[in-house]
């Protein structure tokens, strides 16, 4: 009998891609021990399917989670569901065995089983440390990785077959060629920028840089090295500077068309948000502008392509490295 596994991303775009590398350990451990023949569904909250559909993930069928498939868990509900992140929108998703993390702030969602390894404070006690050193050092990990892999744990895969048989690395979840063909935008060589971050409006002024930094970054890179700069983003404010090399495509493009988009360009420059991750995982060379030093916790799976700065530094700081950002190579040491 096949066994239907139904993994949730989470409900943001970056926190989705962190949990990618997890998913291909499952998928490169079940290729390696067989065990009871298995049906792994991935859901987004994003319109990303296709994008991810399109990683190294053969075994993995992905799905975009909305009211129809809620709708569908009821009627072929499948035998066990992870939630990687603790919502109100996983509210109405039925499974035989569901596991998540209980927060006491969302008293409406329940899960079958708790999910220690989701909660970042009970990683220690719940992961051997040998594996959490292996992925965190050995594999150079964010620390928000880490806890998805208690997904392998779970369905019976031992520490020492997830050390002995990951292979993570530059060219993992690489995207398959032909997914961008003929999906090219624009004629000119430009570099993308986003000025937005954070979800949460309270907090997301803690988050951006001064727009006037962007602005001042776009004329530096069109003057010095005639790189046009594309704007990004799901609010049309504030308004651009009426400059010809700024084009400003804000609340105009999918998802799917902002990841071509990326594929296209000679880079990426803004704060730290899910489009930062998403040009990480297209091996964009990227300015990720944060609030404070971060450290491992949610830094982009392929940290030698971002080059980190912090948004108390001024346009300045960043001029020497945008002839840098716009070659090939990775950022100099």
């Amino acid at each position: 009998m096949t066994t239907k596994i139904h993994i949730i991303l989470p409900n943001r775009i970056g926190d989705s891609i962190l949990a990618l590398p997890a998913l291909l350990c499952l998928n490169q451990l079940y290729k390696k021990y067989p065990k009871e023949p298995v049906e792994i569904t991935v859901f987004s909250h994003f319109p990303l399917v296709g994008l991810f559909g399109a990683l190294d993930l053969d075994l993995c069928q992905f799905k975009l989670f909305d009211l129809s498939s809620k709708l569908l868990s009821w009627v072929n509900p499948p035998d066990k569901a992870f939630f990687l992140s603790t919502t109100s929108k996983n509210i109405g998703y039925l499974a035989k065995a569901s596991y998540g993390l209980r927060l006491p702030n969302k008293k409406l969602v329940r899960y079958t089983s708790d999910f220690p390894f989701l909660d970042g404070t009970k990683l220690n006690e719940v992961m051997p440390s040998d594996l959490q050193d292996f992925l965190s050092n050995g594999c150079s990990l964010p620390a928000f990785s880490l806890g998805h892999f208690g997904i392998c744990l779970e369905l019976g895969f031992s520490a020492t077959q997830i050390k002995d048989d990951f292979r993570y690395g530059g060219t993992t979840l690489s995207v398959d060629t032909h997914y961008f063909d003929n999906a090219r935008q624009l004629a000119s060589d430009y570099v993308v920028f986003c000025m937005e971050a954070a979800y949460n409006r309270k907090h997301a002024s803690k988050r951006r840089w001064h727009v006037d930094g962007f602005f001042d970054v776009a004329e530096k890179l069109y003057n010095d090295h005639g790189v046009e700069s594309v704007f990004v983003g799901l609010q049309d404010h504030p308004p651009l500077p009426e400059r010809p090399y700024m084009q400003d495509l804000r609340k105009k493009l999918s998802l799917d068309q902002i990841a071509a988009l990326l594929h296209y360009s000679r880079g990426f420059c803004g704060n730290d948000s899910g489009l930062l991750h998403m040009a990480n995982l297209l091996r964009k060379k990227t300015i990720g502008i944060y609030s404070i030093y971060a450290g491992k916790t949610y830094w982009p799976l392929y940290p030698s392509y971002n080059k980190v700065f912090t948004n108390t530094q001024q346009p300045e700081d960043i001029y020497p490295f945008l002839g840098h950002l716009i070659t090939e190579d990775n950022w100099p040491a």
